[in-house]
């Protein structure tokens, strides 16, 4: 999804620049004019065409630690500028570190940090750049810098339990591919051929063994490109917004996996919101900019909607229940939250809930995975070696037939 900074004037005249991604430039500027903002100006920023393969990229873990050490730096007096050229110096990462030195030399000429940062969507997440301009504008950049070290962490740990609930389904998935597909390479021409010259009756399971067999040995290449072909243009038409809607609508949908994912995006959602609202972003970027990291566009789709309604006077709470996506919970605990002002606090009490949903669902998983995988794998390789032993269990009869 391209990614643009706008600078445009609120219904106050205050100057308002943010960076967002959106699905092109027109629905940008509807939006921006739905939410009473006087458009001034809308540049795309371009990613880098090239890439090389071999280059380690930015992970999550790589912006932590650069957001805590710049964040200290800053704290104890030392001046952006320099902070951000020894952040450069010392960082292992070479990307990150050839990265922060343009940031500094574009600081160093008096562009602000969020907007230098900006022109490299591809490597600080539009929550980062949030919570910085939010920092540079209320001379809080060091608070801010720590909460953003703290949302990424958050991000960081609902990912590396979504993977780890995922590795072992995945791991024994390809297991039991690989192992019947060199079976099908191997093991069953051999039978097939011991049966041929023995002019044998083949019951039908194993004449329908030896047939994928012969597919796959005669046309595997095909068969591959076929898959591939098929997995790249899943793959594109996921990066559309129209695809990754119906897609994402999919995944929380599939059976107890579809709970894992939808619990995970909104802990993404809800805690990445209460982190920006503590650090003094408003209600309406702040979940224009959760929407951006959460992970599913449902949810993203959900809460931009909710911000566009939510300017014209709807209160969140009525918006998250008109959207069908959020639990009775969540909607009574924001609606009350709204009630008492203590919207972050209570979004972050959802977060803490949802983050032991998450734990708990994974245990789920895990136990339920192990004993099914194992059954589906014994059950493959069972019926493979059934169809090939069963035509011996009858040689008895064929060579009293050839007798």
């Amino acid at each position: 999804m391209p990614v643009y900074q706008y600078r445009a004037r609120d219904a106050q005249g205050q100057l308002v620049s943010e960076v967002l991604a959106y699905e092109d430039e027109p629905s940008l500027r509807r939006y921006l004019r739905e939410n009473n903002l006087f458009v001034l100006g809308i540049s795309e920023i371009k990613r880098s065409v090239f890439r090389n393969p071999f280059q380690r990229g930015v992970g999550l873990q790589d912006l932590i630690i650069m957001t805590r050490q710049l964040r200290t730096m800053i704290h104890a007096g030392m001046p952006l500028f320099t902070g951000l050229e020894t952040l450069a110096e010392q960082t292992p990462n070479p990307k990150l570190a050839e990265v922060l030195t343009e940031v500094a030399r574009s600081v160093g000429h008096g562009v602000s940090i969020s907007s230098a940062m900006a022109q490299y969507p591809r490597y600080f997440p539009p929550m980062l750049l949030t919570l910085i301009q939010a920092g540079e504008e209320g001379g809080r950049l060091p608070e801010t810098l720590h909460e953003a070290a703290r949302q990424l962490e958050l991000l960081m740990e609902i990912r590396q339990k979504l993977i780890s609930a995922l590795v072992y389904p995945a791991f024994t998935f390809l297991a039991t591919v690989g192992t019947v597909t060199a079976m099908l390479i191997w093991i069953v021409p051999v039978f097939a051929q011991i049966y041929q010259e023995l002019n044998a009756p083949l019951p039908g399971i194993t004449r329908m063994l030896i047939a994928i067999s012969d597919m796959v040995v005669h046309s595997g290449w095909i068969l591959l490109l076929a898959l591939l072909a098929g997995l790249d243009a899943l793959r594109r038409y996921y990066r559309t917004p129209k695809g990754r809607l119906r897609i994402d609508g999919m995944k929380i949908r599939i059976p107890l996996l579809g709970q894992l994912f939808l619990k995970s995006a909104t802990a993404n959602l809800t805690g990445s919101l209460a982190g920006l609202l503590r650090s003094g972003v408003g209600l309406l970027p702040g979940l224009q900019t959760a929407a951006q990291v959460c992970g599913n566009a449902v949810l993203a789709e959900a809460a931009r909607t909710a911000a566009k309604n939510v300017s014209v006077g709807r209160r969140l709470s009525e918006e998250l229940e008109a959207s069908g996506q959020f639990p009775a919970m969540v909607i009574r605990m924001v609606a009350v939250a709204e009630d008492l002002g203590t919207l972050p606090e209570v979004l972050q009490e959802i977060t803490a809930s949802y983050n032991e949903e998450v734990e708990y669902t994974i245990r789920r998983i895990m136990a339920l995975v192990e004993p099914v995988t194992v059954l589906c794998l014994g059950g493959v390789v069972g019926f493979v070696l059934v169809a090939l032993y069963y035509p011996i269990f009858n040689m008895g009869n064929v060579f009293l037939s050839g007798a």
